[in-house]
C-alpha cells in the first residue's frame, strides 16, 4: 500500500510538471476492466476533444497521434468522431487483452492532426487504470492441516489457514471470510484465518476432530473444500510413555518386551536433566519358589536344564504307591499323612545301594506341628534292614525342624570298622516348617555333603550344619535284605512301618555314583518370573544399573534422558510357568528426575499388569473391500484404499467357548508388528506416492518405510492402532490420466513375523472423462456387494453381522421368483420350442450393518434364466468390532514373600461378553 501510494504521488509530480512542460496541455484519466473485448472504450474523466488549437492552422482534426513512452506496445486506438472540434474517443485496440496481473496502468501521450499542414497539437497526457476483475479463486497453500490440541484449555491460534489467490488486487486476492463447514463442533475461524475452539476440549469424550473448511475472497469465490484434523491430546502429566498398562503375556513364549517405545514425557517442564533414576519391580502371586509343583512342570524343567541321564526318579507322581485313597492328587503331588501312607521303591527301580557320591533331591512341604510329634522323626527316605534288625543304613528325615541326612558306612574292602566316619550331617532350617514348597538337594561327595535350598547354596556355621560321626555298620548274620521306603521307614525287629512322613512330596529323585552339577540345580529353581535385562553393553559413560538376585528388580540411572530411556526401552519380562495361573503380575517403574538447578521433578509411577493367556495357535485375518471404483480426480486427490479394513486376530480353532473371550484376548495380548503393501506394476515414483498419517504414526512409535514396490509400517502396536493408521493410508497419482487399474497387496504380521496374515487384495479401477456420470452408480453398486463378501466364517463357528428380518424375507423371495420363472420357462421351451428368452430381474437390499457406515441403496442383481448352474452363495460376517478397550478389572491380588503364612487370595479376572448375532443373510 505504501509503495502505491509513493508511485501515485511521484505519478502526480510528474504529470503536473508534463502539463507546464507542454503549454499547459489536459490531463486525461480513464479506467477499463481488463476483461474489456476489443473496441471497448476507456471511461474517461473528461470528454475528449482538442481545447488548445496553438500549433492548428486549418479548421478541421483529421486524427490523433498516440505517443508512446517507451517500447512497450499501448494497447490502445483513439478513434476520431467529429472532425469540427476533434472529439474522440480510447478504445481497445483490436487484437489486444488487457490483464491486470501483468500490467495495471498504461500511460502516453496524444496530439491533434491539422487536416490541411498534418502539424500537431500541444500533446496531452493521457493515464489508464486496468481494473481488476476477480479471476480466480483462492487456493490452499496446504493440501491438509493436522495439528494438536490439549485438552482442557482454550486455544486462541490453534493454526493459521492460509491461501494464496493469483488476482492481482487487493480487494480480490484477500480472504474476506473462512467459512467452518462442519457443524455442531466447538471451533471457529476469526477473519484473520485463525483457528481456535470455542470450549475446553475433553480427550475422554472425543480424541480428535475432522473440520471441512472452506475460503471466500472479497469477490465472493469460494476455494475447494479442506479438511483439518484436530488431533486432542490428554492433559500432559510428567511420566513414562510407550509403556502399556496391560500386557498379555502367552505361557512358554518365552522374553518379551515391556517397554521397547518408552519415552519419558517432560511436557513443558524447563529441567535441564542432571540425574535420572528409574527402579523397575516385579510383584507376583507367585509360591514361594515361583516353581509350578506338578509332575508334568517338574519333568519339563528338568528336561530343559539338562539334568543328570542317570537320575532316577523313586517317587514318579507315586505310581508304586499302595492303593490308599487321597494320597495321590491330580497333580502328582504325594501326601503323607503320618500315619499309613508309604511306598517301597522296587528293586528294579533302584537296587538300594548308596554309594559314596551321589545327588539326592526332592520338593517338600512341611509345618510345623505338635512339641511331641516334632520330637519323632519324619523319615523322607529310609534304607533299613529288611529282617532280624531295624538299623538304618541311610536316610533323609526330619526332626525337631531340622532336615538330617544319615549315611553310615557299609563293611567293604577299604573300610576301617574300628574308626568313626562322618555318619549324620543336621541342618536347621526355617523353611522346613513355614509350610511351603520348597526344593532341598544334597550333594555328596563323602565325607563333603553341600546342600542347596530352593537352587541357593547353604552356607554352614559353627551353629548350623553339624556333622555327627558314627561307627560303620557291622555285618550281620540276621539281616540279608533292606527295604527302600518313602514316607516312613521299615521297622525289621517288628515287621511294620514307622516314625512316617507328614507332609508333602512332588519328587524324590538320585543320581547314584555322581553328583548333579550346580547349575542345574540352580536352574530346576530358575522358575520365577522375572525381569530380563540384557543391555549393559549400551551403559554410557557416568550410568549405573543395578539388580538383585532374583531379578525381580533393577535400578538404572544416568545423566541424560536418552541414554535412560535407551536402557529401560530393553526391560523385558520372562514367565518360565508352564501352565496358565488365574493371578496377575505386575511391574511397577518408580521415577525421579533432578534439574540442574537443584530442584526435582515429580515423576507419576507407570504399572504394567501383566495376565497370562493360553498359547493358542492363531491367525490374523484381513477383510474389507477388494475392489474399488474412482473417478480420476479423487485418485488424484487421494484415495483411501483401506477405507473399511478390519483385522483380527483369532484362535485355529475357535471353540463355542472362544467367541466370549475372543475379544479380551485380542485386547490383552494381540498386538501387530509389521503391515506392509505391494503394489503392481512397481511404483512410478515421479508421480506416484502413499501418504500417511504422521502425527499418529509418531504418537505410536511406529516407523514407515518406502520402496519402489510399496510402503511398509513397522512396529509393536495394537490392532486398533493399526486399523487406524491402514485405513488413514492414501494413494495419490498426479498424472491419472494415464492410470486405469492398480493393484494393492496388502498383509500384516505379528510374533517377529511367524504369524503372517491373509492377503488383502484391492483393485483400483478408475474412471476418465464422459465415464464419470455414466458409472457413478456402478461405484456404489460395487463397493457395497464388496463390503458384503469380504468377511469370513472361522472353522465353523457361526459369526454374522446382523441382518433386518426383511432383507432376509426378500432374498428367500427372489430366490423364488427366480426358481418359479426358470421352471416356466423350461415348460414353454419344451412345448412350443419358438419361446424367446426373457431375463427377470430381482432386487436385493443390502442392509447396512450397525458397526460399518455404508450406504443403504439397493443393489440391483440380474439373472439370465438361460444359464445352466445357478450359484448360490452364503455370506456370514464376521461381527468383531476392530477398536480396542482398555480395562483395569483385571488386577489380581499378589503374594508377599516375606510372609509367614502361605494362604494366597485368588484374583477374580472379569469376562466380557460379546454379542453375536446368528442370522445369516442368504442372497
Amino acid at each position: 500500500m505504501s509503495g502505491g501510494l509513493c508511485f501515485a504521488v511521484l505519478a502526480s509530480l510528474f504529470v503536473v510538471d508534463l502539463v507546464f512542460a507542454f503549454n499547459e496541455g489536459q490531463v486525461y484519466r480513464g479506467t477499463i476492466r481488463e476483461d474489456a473485448l476489443e473496441k471497448q472504450e476507456v471511461d474517461l474523466d473528461f470528454p475528449l476533444f482538442v481545447r488548445n488549437r496553438k500549433g492548428l492552422s486549418g479548421d478541421e482534426i483529421c486524427g490523433y497521434t498516440v505517443y508512446k513512452p517507451n517500447s512497450a506496445p499501448i494497447p490502445f486506438q483513439v478513434i476520431l468522431e467529429d472532425r469540427k472540434t476533434g472529439s474522440a474517443k480510447i478504445v481497445l485496440a483490436k487484437g489486444s487483452e488487457l490483464n491486470y496481473e501483468s500490467v495495471k496502468s498504461y500511460e502516453f501521450e496524444i496530439a491533434a492532426d491539422d487536416c490541411v499542414t498534418g502539424a500537431h497539437s500541444v500533446r496531452e497526457f493521457v493515464h489508464i487504470d486496468v481494473e481488476d476483475v476477480n479471476e480466480f479463486a483462492p487456493a490452499w497453500k496446504e493440501q491438509t492441516y493436522i495439528a494438536e490440541v490439549r485438552e482442557g484449555l482454550l486455544h486462541d491460534q490453534i493454526l493459521k489457514l492460509e491461501t494464496r489467490d493469483e488476482d492481482g488486487s487487493e480487494a480480490f486476492s484477500k480472504v474476506c471470510q473462512f467459512h467452518l463447514l462442519t457443524t455442531e463442533v466447538p471451533f471457529e475461524i476469526t477473519k484473520e484465518g485463525y483457528l481456535r475452539n470455542t470450549e475446553p476440549l475433553d480427550y475422554s469424550s472425543r480424541h480428535n476432530f475432522i473440520l471441512e473448511v472452506q475460503a471466500e475472497d472479497c469477490g465472493k469465490k469460494l476455494s475447494d473444500r479442506l479438511l483439518v484434523n484436530i488431533l486432542v491430546k490428554p492433559e500432559c502429566k510428567v511420566g513414562w510413555k510407550g509403556i502399556r498398562s496391560q500386557m498379555g503375556y502367552v505361557v512358554k513364549s518365552g522374553q518379551k518386551s515391556v517397554a521397547s517405545n518408552a519415552t519419558l514425557e517432560m511436557c513443558d517442564e524447563v529441567c535441564r536433566v542432571t540425574q535420572l533414576s528409574v527402579s523397575i519391580r516385579l510383584r507376583s502371586n507367585e509360591t514361594e519358589t515361583g516353581c509350578e509343583i506338578d509332575t508334568d512342570a517338574i519333568s519339563s524343567r528338568s528336561s530343559i536344564c539338562g539334568r543328570h541321564p542317570d537320575t532316577i526318579d523313586l517317587l514318579p507322581g507315586g505310581k508304586h504307591l499302595p492303593s490308599v485313597d487321597g494320597a495321590v492328587k491330580p497333580d502328582g503331588v504325594v501326601e503323607f499323612d503320618g500315619k499309613t501312607v508309604a511306598v517301597e521303591v522296587p528293586a528294579e527301580t533302584f537296587n538300594g545301594r548308596l554309594e559314596s557320591r551321589f545327588t539326592m533331591s526332592t520338593w517338600l512341604k512341611h509345618k510345623r506341628q505338635s512339641a511331641e510329634e516334632e520330637e519323632e522323626k519324619q523319615h523322607i527316605l529310609c534304607s533299613a534292614d529288611g529282617e532280624g534288625m531295624s538299623r538304618h543304613h541311610y536316610s533323609l528325615f526330619l526332626h525337631n525342624c531340622r532336615l538330617v541326612l544319615l549315611l553310615r558306612k557299609e563293611p567293604g574292602p577299604g573300610v576301617d570298622m574300628n574308626v568313626f566316619q562322618p555318619a549324620e550331617w543336621r541342618w536347621r532350617l526355617p523353611e522346613i516348617c513355614d509350610d511351603k514348597w520348597h526344593h532341598y538337594a544334597i550333594s555328596m561327595e563323602f565325607p563333603e555333603a553341600r546342600l542347596f535350598i530352593d537352587g541357593k547354596l547353604f552356607v554352614r556355621s559353627k551353629r548350623n550344619g553339624d556333622i555327627i560321626d558314627d561307627w560303620p555298620l557291622h555285618p550281620s548274620r540276621k539281616v540279608h535284605t533292606t527295604k527302600l521306603i518313602v514316607g516312613a521307614c521299615w521297622e525289621g525287629t517288628e515287621g511294620r512301618f514307622g516314625q512316617f512322613l507328614r507332609g508333602q512330596l512332588a519328587e524324590l529323585a538320585i543320581v547314584n555314583n555322581d553328583t548333579e552339577t550346580d547349575h542345574v540345580i540352580g536352574c530346576i529353581n530358575s522358575c520365577r518370573e522375572k525381569i530380563d535385562f540384557h543391555a549393559i553393553s549400551e551403559m554410557d559413560t557416568g550410568m549405573s544399573v543395578s539388580m538383585n538376585s532374583a531379578m525381580t528388580q533393577i535400578d538404572i540411572s544416568g545423566h541424560t534422558k536418552e541414554s535412560v530411556e535407551n536402557l529401560v526401552s530393553k526391560i523385558g519380562y520372562v514367565n518360565p510357568r508352564v501352565k496358565m495361573t488365574p493371578e496377575s503380575s505386575h511391574l511397577t517403574f518408580e521415577t525421579s528426575v533432578r534439574c540442574a538447578d537443584g530442584s526435582n521433578v515429580s515423576v507419576i509411577d507407570s504399572d504394567v499388569t501383566i495376565d497370562f493367556v493360553e498359547e493358542r495357535p492363531s491367525k490374523i485375518m484381513l477383510t474389507g473391500s477388494t475392489q474399488l471404483v474412482r473417478n480420476d480426480h479423487e485418485v488424484a486427490r487421494g484415495e483411501k484404499i483401506f477405507h473399511d479394513l478390519l483385522i483380527v486376530v483369532q484362535p485355529s480353532v475357535a471353540k463355542d467357548s472362544d467367541l466370549i473371550e475372543m475379544q479380551a484376548a485380542s485386547d490383552v495380548a494381540h498386538h501387530l508388528e509389521l503391515c506392509s503393501v505391494v503394489v503392481q506394476p512397481e511404483f512410478d515414483v515421479a508421480n506416484e506416492q502413499f501418504t500417511y498419517p504422521e502425527n499418529l504414526v509418531k504418537q505410536l512409535g511406529l516407523t514407515v518405510e518406502f520402496s519402489t514396490y510399496g510402503v511398509s509400517i513397522n512396529g509393536e502396536a495394537k490392532i486398533g492402532d493399526y486399523i487406524d493408521v491402514m485405513q488413514a493410508v492414501q494413494y495419490v497419482h498426479k498424472k491419472v490420466d494415464d492410470l486405469n487399474t492398480r493393484t494393492f497387496h496388502l498383509t500384516c504380521s505379528k510374533d517377529g513375523g511367524t504369524v503372517v496374515s491373509n492377503e488383502l487384495v484391492v483393485e483400483l479401477d478408475v474412471i476418465h472423462g464422459e465415464q464419470k456420470h455414466g458409472q457413478s452408480a456402478d461405484r456404489v453398486a460395487a463397493d457395497k456387494l464388496f463390503h458384503s463378501v469380504s468377511n469370513y466364517k472361522a472353522d465353523g463357528s457361526k459369526i454374522s453381522t446382523k441382518q433386518e428380518e426383511k432383507s432376509s424375507g426378500v432374498g428367500i423371495a427372489a430366490a423364488v421368483v427366480i426358481c418359479v420363472g426358470f421352471l416356466v420357462f423350461i415348460i414353454i421351451l419344451g412345448i412350443i420350442r419358438i419361446r424367446s428368452v426373457h431375463q427377470r430381474s430381482v432386487e436385493v437390499n443390502v442392509e447396512e450393518r450397525q458397526e460399518m457406515e455404508w450406504d443403504n441403496s439397493a443393489l440391483t442383481i440380474t439373472v439370465n434364466p438361460m444359464d445352466n448352474e445357478t450359484v448360490c452363495e452364503e455370506s456370514e460376517v464376521n461381527g468383531l468390532h476392530a477398536e480396542e478397550t482398555d480395562t483395569d478389572d483385571d488386577i489380581g491380588s499378589f503374594h508377599d514373600d516375606r510372609a509367614d503364612s502361605s494362604d494366597d487370595e485368588h484374583g477374580r479376572a472379569k469376562s466380557h461378553d460379546l454379542e453375536w448375532d446368528s442370522t445369516t443373510a442368504t442372497y
